[in-house]
């Protein structure tokens, strides 16, 4: 296995690679498909418990694992509401820029580290599906282009999966409080304009790439409603798309199991078939 990390950016964000090194005694001219894991954190800050982890998982599954952890200012810059932070590196499109520019460097060294550039799927989980999403609806726009300085074709997803994803920061109530409307949206009281450009629901078109969403009911964070909705926007453009909804698991779920748990509410093995629905859904 290839392990290493690299910068993405100008601000903190790097891409981990894990990447299998083909060998004659299976296939030397063997292309791998690649799962792009994007965990969540609430722009905060990127989840641990939905970053290694999960790369192993589908590291096992025959696929190339690329971890994007964005640029966020840090958990505890947002403990101290007298000193938030005015700027925050993590506002959009910052994030944005970023997933774009990790996957353009996959197809750039395509060759040197054997990937299928046909197979190119984006996994985020919470504000991290927040992203994917907003990668899903954007990244054909002549705008996010130009701020990659990359031809679009070079960043754009195969695959999508949101898994417990806030998609709707305009008709689902967020707390005017929360610190993600700082960290997302650079204000902790954005109008709609500036809510409805983090939407994804908002943007889907026919050039929306293929969706699979997963989410719980009892989720008391991310309300289900945002995947509901991303499907009924999904079924309106025709794009294909799968969606599971669980009845038990709080937020944060990740792989359901002590791999991803601190807590033991976060193990839920109804849940956990997740990941082999995806399998099937990618197969």
């Amino acid at each position: 296995m290839k392990y290493f990390t690299r910068n993405i950016g100008v601000h903190t964000g790097t891409a981990t690679f894990y990447l299998h090194e083909p060998t004659a005694e299976i296939d030397i001219d063997r292309k791998y498909p690649v799962m792009v894991v994007v965990p969540g954190g609430a722009y905060m800050w990127t989840s641990d418990r939905e970053s290694e982890p999960v790369a192993l998982e589908f590291f096992s599954k025959d696929y190339h694992v690329m971890v994007v952890n964005y640029s966020t200012e840090g958990l505890a810059a947002y403990q101290e509401e007298a000193v938030l932070p005015a700027d925050p590196t993590s506002k959009f499109p910052t994030p944005l820029v970023e997933l774009a520019e990790a996957i353009a460097d996959l197809r750039e060294n395509a060759e040197e580290w054997a990937v299928d550039t046909d197979q190119i799927s984006v996994l985020g989980f919470s504000a991290g599906g927040n992203l994917t999403g907003l990668l899903a609806v954007y990244w054909h726009e002549s705008w996010l282009e130009e701020l990659v300085n990359k031809d679009r074709t070079l960043y754009k997803p195969n695959r999508i999966i949101l898994a417990y994803a806030p998609l709707d920061f305009v008709g689902i109530h967020f707390e005017e409080s929360s610190a993600i409307n700082l960290a997302l949206m650079g204000t902790l009281t954005p109008g709609t304009e500036e809510r409805k450009k983090v939407s994804s629901i908002y943007h889907v078109s026919k050039d929306t790439p293929p969706v699979f969403l997963w989410h719980t009911t009892e989720d008391p964070l991310v309300s289900v409603e945002n995947s509901l909705k991303m499907a009924v926007a999904l079924q309106e453009k025709n794009i294909p798309y799968e969606l599971h909804i669980y009845q038990k698991g709080v937020h944060g779920v990740s792989l359901g199991d002590s791999r991803t748990s601190r807590k033991p509410n976060q193990s839920n093995k109804q849940a956990a078939s997740w990941v082999e629905l995806v399998m099937g859904w990618l197969g």
